[in-house]
């Protein structure tokens, strides 16, 4: 009885059309702020005025970071209840879900105290005016005071990843998106006091975090019947989420000290010049990270019963990011100084559209080399990603110290371009040899090779005629190689079979 309850849970989980359903649900969740970002961050700039605005997306970015204070346990969630509904032991659940949330609130109110006693020395370090001092300072001590809220939602949206409720996740994440854009907008009109935008952006968080939480109160009407704690029943989630909490504490220091680094070397209102294409196109994340979020169960289910599920899926979630993100990508480089000219004006043109250019690049590669990070994490080898984003830590620091004092932003664009390439051919290097995960035979690297030369061309154009000139012949070499080079025979019919008309 159980390998049935087992075999039909794979195949809910190998069901093709479900992960296409999940991951679109993921795609729109994840996308629709790049949507938003395009329309309201010229406003908010208007509005605040660089300094200020500049200050704001610091403020974005501890936010952010406040969700990976969940120490790993909201992943762990996910695969280990996955498994309890799998083998049917729902009857576990609760007292997993309990126990879970107990710790992350209370490792996170340390955190909370310890960013409160700090907020005065952290506020000092970077380059901001004393007219906006003491404002700065007020405002990151309520930073300090969500950090329960924003790290424990990650907990609770775990746990509904494992039910499957993509739909609900990504319609409540669609909602805080727009409440994180428009709830400054509205404060605007009453005072452009960063303090009370910050307040707002709390209180929506709160929303959303008792949204999440009456959620998984219906998906278990056992979790709300009484709070449990069992230490010995967590074992299994923190011998798991330890590598991840790791992870989620040094990958997005790597990922947000470039606009820290920025702040204390040059000034805030530099950040602001980097931060605006910088919020535009990482937001182009959310292609690889869609199709990640829908894969890591599948990783974790079929590795250890079928490898070679594992790795088709592996392969096949590469070049699905590839042969999306790609033309996207040098369409963004061709015309990023017009588009940056007709977004925010020319002086952004002038500042920002080579730090756009070289930050795309660096997209394109982190999103390829999510799939292998998240393959480590699925197949539970969390602690190889961790070791690498250790060792890369303080060479990318030093690194972008180094290139902000000497080259300024663009120094430090170009730094995270090369430290996105170079931890995405270590993670492949790592998973074929160890995985014997072959991407090179799979993905034609000569031909990889070629359309990533490609980029480099638009660097040396100005001339708008040689643009246009370029992105033609250049999509259309991509196609064909895409097409003869990059898919199997198996997915040009199928892809050639959804084209068809029925008559």
């Amino acid at each position: 009885m159980k390998k049935v309850t087992e075999s039909a849970d794979l195949n809910i989980i190998f069901n093709e059309k479900l992960i296409a359903k999940n991951t679109f649900y993921n795609l729109v969740g994840y996308g629709f702020p790049l949507i938003l970002a395009l329309f309201f961050i010229p406003s908010l700039i208007k509005g605040l005025g660089e300094e200020r605005f500049g200050i704001l997306s610091l403020a974005w970015i501890v936010i952010g970071y406040f969700s990976f204070f969940d120490f790993g346990i909201g992943r762990s969630l996910t695969k280990i209840i996955s498994e309890k509904i799998g083998l049917n032991q729902t009857e576990q659940i609760p007292v997993l879900f309990w126990t879970s949330l107990l710790i992350m609130l209370s490792i996170s109110l340390l955190v909370s105290i310890g960013m409160v006693l700090i907020v005065p020395s952290l506020v000092d370090i970077f380059n901001i005016s004393k007219e906006m001092h003491q404002e700065t300072q007020s405002t990151f001590y309520a930073l300090a005071i969500s950090v329960p809220i924003v790290s424990t939602t990650a907990g609770l949206r775990g746990v509904l990843e494992a039910y499957q409720k993509f739909g609900a996740v990504n319609l409540l994440r669609i909602s805080l998106g727009i409440f994180t854009f428009l709830g400054p907008l509205l404060v605007l009109i009453i005072t452009n006091s960063l303090f009370w935008i910050v307040i707002v952006l709390i209180f929506i968080r709160i929303i959303a975090w008792s949204l999440y939480l009456m959620l998984c109160f219906k998906i278990n009407k056992n979790i709300k019947k009484g709070i449990n704690f069992d230490f010995i029943s967590i074992k299994p989630v923190l011998k798991f989420s330890i590598w991840i909490a790791v992870a989620n504490i040094v990958g997005p220091i790597i990922l947000y000290s470039d606009r820290f680094l920025i702040g204390t070397i040059e000034s805030a209102k530099a950040i602001t010049y980097y931060s605006s294409p910088y919020e535009v196109i990482t937001k182009l994340l959310v292609i690889p990270g869609s199709v990640a979020g829908v894969l890591f169960p599948l990783f974790s289910a079929s590795f250890i019963s079928d490898p070679n599920i594992s790795k088709k899926a592996f392969i096949r979630g590469v070049k699905f990011i590839f042969l999306i993100l790609y033309p996207i990508i040098v369409f963004v480089i061709t015309f990023s100084y017009e588009g940056m000219e007709l977004w925010l004006g020319e002086q952004f043109a002038v500042n920002s559209s080579l730090i756009l250019q070289f930050l795309s690049i660096g997209v394109l590669m982190n999103g390829i080399g999510l799939i292998p990070d998240i393959f480590l994490q699925g197949i539970g080898k969390p602690k190889i990603p961790t070791i690498i984003y250790i060792v890369e830590l303080p060479i990318f620091i030093i690194a972008m110290w180094f290139s902000i004092e000497r080259f300024g932003i663009k120094g430090a664009a170009l730094t995270w371009m090369f430290a996105a390439t170079l931890s995405t051919i270590i993670l492949y290097i790592i998973s074929n040899r160890i995985f014997n995960i072959n991407i090179r035979s799979n993905f034609k690297l000569n031909s990889f090779l070629l359309t990533m030369i490609g980029l480099i061309i638009p660097f040396f154009l100005s001339n708008i005629f040689f643009k246009v000139v370029f992105i033609v012949i250049s999509l259309s070499i991509f196609i064909i190689v895409a097409w003869s080079r990059f898919l199997s025979a198996d997915e040009r019919n199928f892809i050639i079979s959804k084209l068809k008309f029925k008559v």
